[in-house]
């Protein structure tokens, strides 16, 4: 698939799930590429573990039928990913993909993705007053 450019919708919704589902109805036919910074984060369900009898809880952001959302799972309550990326699935054809392996970090997404026989990266950025992406990337 080859695309000339892409349309990037960026916001910090504060933890609102319901601005966070009018932002991704509202651009589902606009945007490519939605960033959210400071996305809602609720418990999906306890999941199997060898360390917790109860299990390890599961978080996860808002979801959507016309997007992919990609945000790093963390089960530690401090450590919460603060910042979400929803791609319209018009786009999935482009292989798009989170890269923990190059940016583990809770306020950074770096997402790669192929776009005719190139590869490319765009990278969704939470800054806190304490700059602590920023630092964390110099």
């Amino acid at each position: 698939m080859i695309k000339q450019s892409l349309t990037i919708f960026s916001q910090n919704i504060r933890k609102n799930k319901i601005l966070t589902n009018i932002i991704l109805e509202n651009n589902k036919n606009i945007a490519d590429i939605i960033f959210i910074q400071e996305p809602p984060r609720f418990l999906i369900q306890y999941i199997p573990s060898h360390t917790n009898s109860l299990g390890d809880p599961l978080y996860n952001a808002s979801n959507h039928p016309r997007w992919t959302l990609f945000f790093r799972q963390d089960s530690l309550q401090d450590n919460y990913a603060r910042v979400a990326t929803y791609v319209n699935k018009q786009l999935l054809r482009m292989r798009f993909t989170l890269c923990l392996d190059i940016v583990n970090h809770c306020d950074i997404n770096v997402l790669a993705f192929h776009n005719d026989h190139n590869i490319y990266f765009i990278i969704n950025i939470y800054s806190d007053s304490n700059q602590t992406a920023l630092h964390f990337l110099c």
